[in-house]
C-alpha cells in the first residue's frame, strides 16, 4: 500500500532509551521514544491532508491529534466520539483506527458503553473525511441493540472502500456459555457509503475464544476473517473465514494453522494480517508446547491454505501481542518480548517480512518505564515506521511513539 504523508509530532519527550540495532536491513529508529500523551492504545496513520495522525484512549474518549511534521509538533486533542466518555478499552478492545488511501479518509471503530444497557456494549464508528479534522456523529454497528456484549473488534478498509467490521458476539447467549467459549460467536457488518449505515450483522462462527481480537486481510477479491476458536479440551488455535462477493457470504470456518496449543483461559491476544505481492500473510502468537513465540505464515491460495511457518521472535523471551502493518514492498510486524532468556523489562520488537518471504533483523525499538504492552505500527513513504505502544503506571496510563526509517 502506498502510504502518502506530510508529517507530524511532540508532545513530550520520554527520557528512558531504546536499544538501536545497525544490523544490515535494520530500520534507524530513535534513540529514545516519544510520551504521546497520558493515555493508552496509540494508533497512527499518515495521510495526503493532515500528515500524521495519531489516536489514543484517554478518560473513556478516543482522542485524536494530528501532526504536519511527522511528529515533531502537534495539533490540539480532538475528541472522536460524541457521546462522552463511553468509549471501552481494555487489553486487545481498543479502538482501531483505518485510512482509505484512494480519499484520504480516516475510520475510527471501538467498543462502547451503553448506559441503557449496563451489562452490555455497543460497536461504534465514525469517520473523517479528507477536506477538514472533523468527525462524524457515531452510528452503531452491531443491529441487535446493547443488551448482548459486542467487544474486540476488528475492522479495515477494504481495496474497494468498504469498512468491514468484525466482533466477539454474545446475543442470544448465557453468561456462563459466553466465559466457556461455546457462548461466543464472530459477527460482520459491512459499509458502502462511507460509514453511514452498515449491513445486516452475520455470525461467520461459534465457539471463538472471548477475548481475542478479529482480523482481516484482502488479497485479489477477496476478504479473509481471521479469530481465535475454541475446540474439545480447550484447543485455541486461529481459524479464518473468506468472502468473494464482498462480505455477503462467507465460507465455512477452517483452522489456518494447526499449533496444537491447549490453555483453560483466554490469552487474550488475537491475530493480524496483511497482503504482498499478491500473498496474504498472518502473524500471532502460540504457546503450543510450552514455548511461546509469534509466528508468520502466509497463503498463496487466498487464504485457504498457510504455508511456510516461522518464527518472527527467535532470541526473545515471552513474546506476544504482534500486529502488521504493510508498504508497498514489505511488512513491519511488532511485538512486545523480553531480551533473551531472562527477566529482564517488557520492550517492544520489530522486524520486516521482505516479498521474497525473508525477515529482517529482529530489533528492540523502544521500551517505557515500566512493562511496554499491546504495540501498533504504521508504514510510512520513504522508509518510515511509526511504532506505538502503552504502559500503565501508578498514575495511569501512558502512551508511547517512535519514529524510525529505513535506508
Amino acid at each position: 500500500m502506498n502510504r502518502r504523508e506530510f508529517g507530524s509530532l511532540l508532545l513530550a519527550s520520554s527520557a528512558v532509551g531504546a536499544p538501536r540495532a545497525a544490523a544490515a536491513g535494520a530500520v534507524d529508529f530513535e534513540p529514545a521514544p516519544k510520551l504521546l500523551a497520558k493515555a493508552r492504545s496509540p494508533k497512527f496513520v499518515t495521510r495526503r491532508a493532515h500528515g500524521l495522525v495519531a489516536a489514543y484512549t484517554q478518560d473513556g474518549n478516543l482522542m485524536m491529534q494530528s501532526s504536519p511534521d511527522l511528529g515533531d509538533t502537534w495539533s490540539p486533542p480532538m475528541r472522536v466520539n460524541n457521546v462522552p466518555g463511553e468509549v471501552s478499552d481494555h487489553g486487545e478492545n481498543a479502538p482501531q483506527l483505518l485510512y482509505d488511501e484512494a480519499t484520504d479518509g480516516l475510520y475510527a471503530v471501538w467498543n462502547a458503553r451503553d448506559p441503557k444497557e449496563p451489562s452490555g456494549s455497543l460497536i461504534r464508528c465514525s469517520g473523517s473525511s479528507a477536506m477538514r479534522p472533523a468527525w462524524t456523529p457515531a452510528v452503531t454497528v452491531n443491529d441487535d441493540g446493547g443488551k448482548a456484549s459486542h467487544g474486540f473488534q476488528g475492522a479495515a478498509v477494504g481495496p474497494d472502500g468498504a469498512i468491514y467490521a468484525g466482533w466477539l458476539d454474545t446475543r442470544g447467549r448465557t453468561q456462563s456459555e459466553t466465559y466457556t467459549g461455546t457462548g461466543s460467536g464472530v459477527y460482520l457488518s459491512v459499509s458502502r457509503d462511507a460509514g453511514k449505515t452498515f449491513s445486516k450483522n452475520i455470525e461467520i462462527s461459534r465457539n471463538v475464544c472471548p477475548c481475542c481480537r478479529v482480523a482481516f486481510g484482502f488479497v485479489g477479491k477477496r476478504v479473509v476473517a481471521a479469530w481465535r476458536g475454541i475446540e474439545a479440551g480447550d484447543m485455541r488455535d486461529i481459524w479464518v473465514a473468506s468472502s468473494s462477493d464482498g462480505g455477503v457470504s462467507w465460507s465455512k470456518p477452517r483452522a489456518a494453522m494447526r499449533d496444537g496449543w491447549k490453555i483453560r483461559g483466554c490469552p487474550h491476544v488475537g491475530p493480524s494480517m496483511a497482503s504482498l505481492g499478491g500473498k496474504l500473510y498472518m502473524t500471532w502468537f502460540s504457546e503450543a508446547g510450552g514455548k511461546p513465540s509469534v509466528f508468520v505464515a502466509e497463503s498463496a491460495d487466498g487464504g485457504e491454505t498457510f504455508v511456510n511457518k516461522r518464527s518472527a521472535s527467535l532470541g526473545t523471551a515471552d513474546p506476544t501481542h504482534p500486529q502488521f502493518a504493510a508498504s508497498e514492498d514489505r511488512l513491519g510486524v511488532v511485538f512486545q518480548a523480553r531480551a533473551g532468556t531472562g527477566w529482564g523489562k517488557v520492550g517492544i520488537y520489530y522486524r520486516e517480512v521482505l516479498a521474497t518471504g525473508a525477515m529482517t533483523p529482529v530489533q528492540r525499538i523502544g521500551e517505557g518505564q515500566v512493562t511496554s504492552n499491546y504495540p501498533s505500527v504504521w508504514m510510512g513513504m520513504s522508509g518510515r515506521v511509526f511504532a506505538g505502544w502503552s504502559e500503565t503506571l501508578d498514575e495511569g496510563p501512558r502512551a508511547y511513539l517512535v519514529r524510525g526509517r529505513r535506508g
